[in-house]
């Protein structure tokens, strides 16, 4: 079989423009990277669950930004706090308790967690007052100094 000559048609090329004088058009898409906007929060995955949870028909870029920046100040206040409660407890590892302390201590974050229940976090320490009974001068004595002794209890007089 003799072998077929194929002829390759050169499309005509155009003339060559230099890099520069292409002008890119400007996206119009939202940049919330985080070199942008200098957060550690992902805010395109926030974006996401603002959209997910319906808070409205369009979410602006900025807001989630916005939002972004004012959890990332709440959470570094409150890793803070419970980072100071750990170490004046002796541990090294920040645990739920240690929030809990914290957030309760706290004169400002108390009643913004006033509705949030933690597990795994305890209750705060103290007795409330009304659950205390009255003290007088002998509510601390011991068994035998009150007169309940087993040595009085039978006895008449």
């Amino acid at each position: 079989m003799p072998a077929k000559s194929t002829a390759i048609a050169m499309a005509p090329t155009p003339a060559l423009v230099p890099a520069e004088s292409i002008i890119k058009a400007k996206s119009k898409s939202a940049n919330m990277t985080n070199k942008n906007t200098g957060l550690v929060f992902n805010c395109y995955s926030l974006r996401r669950r603002m959209k997910a949870s319906r808070v409205g028909r369009f979410i602006r870029p900025a807001s989630v930004v916005y939002l972004g920046a004012v959890i990332e100040y709440l959470l570094a206040e409150v890793l803070e706090l419970a980072g100071n409660c750990a170490r004046d407890n002796k541990r090294k590892i920040i645990k739920p308790r240690h929030v809990m302390m914290a957030v309760e201590m706290d004169d400002e974050l108390k009643p913004l967690f006033s509705d949030v229940i933690m597990p795994g976090s305890g209750v705060v320490p103290g007795v409330h007052t009304c659950l205390m009974g009255k003290r007088d001068q002998d509510t601390f004595r011991g068994w035998a100094r009150q007169g309940l002794s087993k040595t009085q209890v039978g006895t008449k007089e």
